[in-house]
């Protein structure tokens, strides 16, 4: 099970470009070297490691490899810009349970279930799926729930993250499914190479 591997950095398409611009340029950077550019230290640049290996773009660990999948999405986006590359990352973010627990979850379990949701709603339901791993972490009223609803609702509202998808629109407090054209998800690197 992965859940927290985000930190307090949301789904950041310019920084994980940039990350991946400087880490294949300069491979053999740790961490603190990798972040300097951006204004932080060691853990930003770790975090956004762990959110290319839960898109699907970079294996874990350093020195930063990309995936064969990913290598064409920067072959072809490097950026990380156009509506195939955004669908892939919310694929691969979303498919693996282990790799990405509440994102899947959120994808593939509650949001089928709910036209319209609070963010209560969405605590609710993380407490129910995350709760029997522990519940002193994730149990109702728990404060790692509240942080990664946050993230979830970030990522699909925040234009720079994936809310270009246009998967959810917030009105209020509330929250509305949207069903938009969707593309993908990829199973071979030819399929991808053709979707650009």
């Amino acid at each position: 099970m992965t859940v927290l591997f985000h930190g307090n950095f949301a789904l950041d398409r310019p920084r994980m470009a940039g990350l991946i611009d400087r880490a294949l340029k300069t491979p053999n950077l740790k961490d603190k070297d990798l972040a300097k550019p951006f204004g932080y230290g060691p853990p930003f640049a770790a975090t956004y490691r762990s959110w290319l290996h839960k898109t699907g773009l970079a294996e874990q660990g350093l020195p930063l490899v990309l995936t064969p999948m990913g290598r064409i999405v920067i072959d072809k986006d490097p950026e990380l810009e156009s509506i195939t590359s955004l669908w892939f990352l919310h694929h691969e973010l979303v498919t693996d349970e282990e790799r990405a627990e509440a994102w899947h979850y959120f994808a593939l379990e509650f949001l089928p279930k709910h036209s319209t949701f609070s963010k209560n709603d969405l605590l609710e339901g993380l407490a129910k799926k995350l709760g029997p791993h522990s519940m002193k972490h994730f149990g109702p009223g728990s404060k790692l729930n509240q942080q990664i609803a946050r993230k979830i609702l970030q990522v699909y509202t925040e234009p720079a993250a994936l809310g270009e998808l246009g998967l959810i629109e917030q009105k209020g407090d509330e929250y509305k499914r949207l069903r938009p054209k969707t593309h993908g998800p990829w199973k071979t690197a030819e399929s991808l190479k053709k979707a650009y």
